[in-house]
């Protein structure tokens, strides 16, 4: 497993009210797609939210809005399971 860290590009966006959670994630997961899908699940609103005209439930946890890095701090075990371990606000 990889360990990634998840930070929202623009917070700005409209996008971002699809998400219940702002700040920066730390995700344990084989491959970045994966840790943006954990991202979309576990942060999604229930709302749908309106982008440019049209509306979508998809939430902005994507390669798009959302930049990521390796992590390689030993805090971070890359043993275990793909999951969301940390938020930092």
């Amino acid at each position: 497993m990889k360990i990634y860290k998840l930070t929202p590009r623009d917070l700005s966006s409209k996008v971002w009210e699809g998400s219940s959670f702002k700040g920066s994630i730390i995700v344990r997961a084989e491959k970045s797609d994966n840790a943006l899908m954990l991202a979309r699940l576990k942060y999604k609103t229930t709302q749908t939210h309106q982008i440019e005209s049209q509306e979508t439930a998809y939430g902005p946890w994507t390669g798009a809005n959302t930049d990521f890095d390796f992590v390689t701090d030993s805090k971070y075990s890359i043993e275990g399971g793909e999951e969301v371990l940390a938020e930092i606000a």
